[in-house]
């Protein structure tokens, strides 16, 4: 069953006009004591519902690093086995997750993390590319690194690079770290 696409800002990628938001299927995680997720998940559940949405059109996904500490990106990854090329991944990154704790630890926006960042996404998305990376909102506020996000050309530009049939530029980790650095 398909569902009219539109076109993802000036990327060029088409995408369902519906997305689907992962941080529900993140489960818990917390900031110290304070809860951050919306509580315990059926993951088997999560990745039904995943499927399904897919089976009835909706091929855009929005996860996050942060949410479940990576335990989302591993959940999407997992529903989206064998039909990665169906989905257009969007994926943040700039909070620090200790994934065995579940906990939120920190922020890094710089661009030395960057890479550091997109590969581990990469590694629980199961996939070589993210569609769209880009920089999250911070727990806790301040100022991101100077180069990590700037109006004219943010850091999903990096990662959104080339490859996609039809329009959109896809980038692998280490390239987007170099851009980000050049201030690209």
């Amino acid at each position: 069953m398909g569902m009219a696409t539109r076109t993802l800002g000036r990327s060029g990628i088409q995408v369902s006009p519906m997305g689907f938001g992962c941080w529900a299927i993140g489960g818990p995680y917390w900031a110290g004591e304070q809860p951050l997720g919306w509580g315990e998940v059926d993951d088997e559940e999560s990745v039904r519902a995943l499927r399904r949405a897919l089976d009835l059109g909706v091929t855009f996904f929005d996860t996050a690093d942060i949410y479940g500490a990576g335990h989302s990106e591993r959940v999407l990854g997992r529903a989206l086995a064998g039909r990665r090329d169906e989905a257009v991944i969007a994926t943040k990154f700039g909070n620090l997750g200790d994934e065995a704790a579940r906990q939120h630890v920190g922020s890094d926006t710089s661009p030395d993390h960057v890479a550091h960042a997109c590969e581990a996404s990469l590694r629980r998305l199961g996939t070589d590319h993210v569609d769209l990376y880009q920089l999250h909102r911070r727990h806790g506020g301040g100022p991101a690194h100077p180069r990590a996000a700037r109006r004219d050309r943010p850091p999903a530009r990096a990662v959104a690079g080339s490859g996609r049939p039809g329009g959109g530029r896809r980038r692998r980790a280490g390239h987007a770290s170099r851009l980000i650095t050049a201030g690209e």
